[in-house]
């Protein structure tokens, strides 16, 4: 195997796929690349079986081949090349790479015992925005359940219907629900689709589609989801198991409800929680008649309490929150006001947005 390749598109085509195996792996195997030559190009494979990203890049092939490498060592090596045309070569055992007067020489791994992913062999199923995509991984993903011992709480339910595409996550204390219009022209959806997706395969999709503005393609197969980048194939396993029914979950419309000022709710939140330890996290909130007072009292620390103006007509109470649960969705949304919906003082907050609900449970004061 020899090629040449512009040392630019080598970076960014090992930039798509390293992160499979950046993470140190059991296996040497699984620390490492496969490359191999295709027409007027190559195939750069990452992956750790749960996860497998493929991405190619032309290049100039003098002959084909395929090689494994370790990735990190590689990658290290490349990076720090001038910017200019390298050539690759296997030789035996090693790999030889060449940039003007500068040679390196590494020791390869068995590309037989590199894990082969199949590629999607079906049409793929469902054009996405990937913009769209990106927003709604952004305002769902903090509400995974990272602890939690339901595993299919680890990750972010996808669903697809005819025209639309849902994601929901939940940790049992909050749950986030989105819903999107798909791109128009789509194939026929007859039955409603739905997987399960690691929280870990949704933050590396989200690190490969959040500069992408062409439309990005999704196919389904059993045991394996894949999204098409054109130059890129991302493939993961989705989690087992039947999520929550989360629409059991989502209240009517209450009359009681709070507009205000994001910013100025998202600033209150944190600096109660200031005052906040691990066993005195909650932070109390007076909803009264256009204004909500703010305060926390933690016995080892001390006290703090603050006033904000918001538009507010609904019944007078007090309700309790994890200061974070509150400020992890603030911090995400882009709007100035945002809406808050009251059931009582033992019942969720509602956060509504268009398309987009947010729910989270209170703490006993």
């Amino acid at each position: 195997m020899k090629f040449i390749i512009n040392k630019e598109a080598l970076v960014g085509c090992l930039q798509n796929v390293i992160s499979p195996s950046a993470t140190k792996q059991q296996t040497t195997t699984l620390n490492s690349i496969l490359i191999n030559t295709i027409n007027n190009g190559i195939k750069i494979t990452s992956t750790d079986l749960d996860i497998t990203i493929i991405s190619t890049c032309p290049a100039n092939i003098i002959t084909s081949g395929e090689v494994a490498i370790p990735t990190k060592r590689f990658s290290s090596i490349i990076r720090e090349l001038p910017p200019k045309e390298i050539e690759i070569e296997k030789s035996k055992n090693n790999l030889l790479i060449k940039c003007e007067k500068i040679e390196f020489k590494m020791n390869t791994i068995e590309a037989e015992d590199f894990p082969r992913a199949q590629e999607s062999k079906t049409a793929s199923l469902i054009k996405i925005d990937p913009q769209a995509l990106k927003e709604m991984i952004t305002l769902t993903s903090f509400c995974v359940g990272f602890e939690d011992v339901n595993y299919v709480l680890n990750g972010i339910l996808f669903e697809i219907t005819e025209n639309n595409i849902n994601l929901v996550a939940t940790d049992g204390k909050r749950l986030a629900f989105i819903e999107k219009t798909l791109p128009v022209n789509q194939p026929e959806v007859k039955e409603k689709l739905s997987f399960v997706l690691p929280i870990k395969a949704v933050n590396e999709l989200h690190k490969l589609i959040k500069d992408r503005e062409d439309e990005i393609y999704l196919s389904i197969e059993e045991n394996k989801i894949g999204f098409d980048l054109k130059n890129t194939q991302f493939i993961a396993r989705p989690t087992e198991g039947e999520f929550p029914n989360y629409k059991q979950y989502l209240p009517e419309e209450s009359k009681d409800k709070l507009t205000i000022n994001r910013k100025s709710l998202l600033f209150a939140l944190r600096r109660a929680s200031l005052l906040s330890t691990s066993d005195h996290q909650g932070v109390k909130i007076e909803l009264k008649k256009n204004n909500l007072i703010f305060s926390k009292n933690t016995p080892q620390l001390g006290e703090a309490r603050e006033e904000v103006q918001a538009q507010y007509g609904g019944a007078h109470f007090e309700i309790g929150f994890n200061p974070n649960y509150l400020t992890d969705v603030l911090k995400n949304l882009e709007d100035e006001e945002v809406v808050v919906s009251f059931f009582g003082a033992d019942k969720p907050a509602v956060l509504k947005k268009e398309k987009y609900t947010y729910l989270v449970l209170p703490l006993k004061l």
